[in-house]
């Protein structure tokens, strides 16, 4: 067919970044991959999910430029956490990145009353990372869809069913 445009090649993660991942400096590696392969091939859709995010490198001058590269895409970015009060503190850079690109942020509240049930993951259909174990920070990172759509189901299903509007970007009053 003339003037069709190939199919785009399915993403594929660098060399060790793809597996089994241990330890703090790992995951922020893990964090900081996907938030430049986000913005590298705009991706339109990306879930973030944590407990509180205390311990993600969101506060970082890279992770903070990436996603300052990445929402210049037009992508949406979902936030679900059981609580927003650790970004705050923490993460001061993020909240004020947040406050830029609030069109293409929507932060909810996870309502379970068990923190251990909270997933602690970041997600897009092309790639996913998991903490399997947030204290000693251990998880699995995948672009195989055995690994991305159930991980992205779940999310989906924390969106929908338990989870509520929170963290608004300003606070309107009189």
């Amino acid at each position: 067919m003339t003037g069709a445009s190939p199919a785009p090649a399915a993403w594929q993660p660098a060399d060790g970044l793809s597996g089994r991942f241990e330890g703090r400096a790992a995951f922020e590696a893990q964090v900081l991959h996907f938030l430049q392969q986000a913005a590298a091939q705009g991706w339109s859709q990306i879930i973030v999910a944590d407990p509180d995010f205390a311990d993600w490198p969101w506060g970082s001058a890279a992770a903070v430029e990436l996603l300052h590269q990445w929402a210049r895409h037009g992508g949406q970015m979902t936030v679900l956490a059981h609580r927003f009060d650790s970004l705050v503190q923490r993460h001061p850079r993020w909240v004020q990145w947040r406050k830029t690109w609030d069109h293409r942020l929507q932060c909810r509240r996870l309502l379970s009353r068990d923190v251990s049930q909270v997933p602690s993951a970041l997600w897009s259909p092309p790639w996913a990372v998991q903490r399997i174990d947030v204290a000693r920070c251990v998880g699995v990172a995948s672009a195989e869809r055995s690994a991305v759509v159930p991980l992205g189901e779940q999310l989906q299903e924390w969106i929908r069913s338990a989870s509520t509007p929170a963290f608004a970007a300003t606070v309107l009053g009189l």
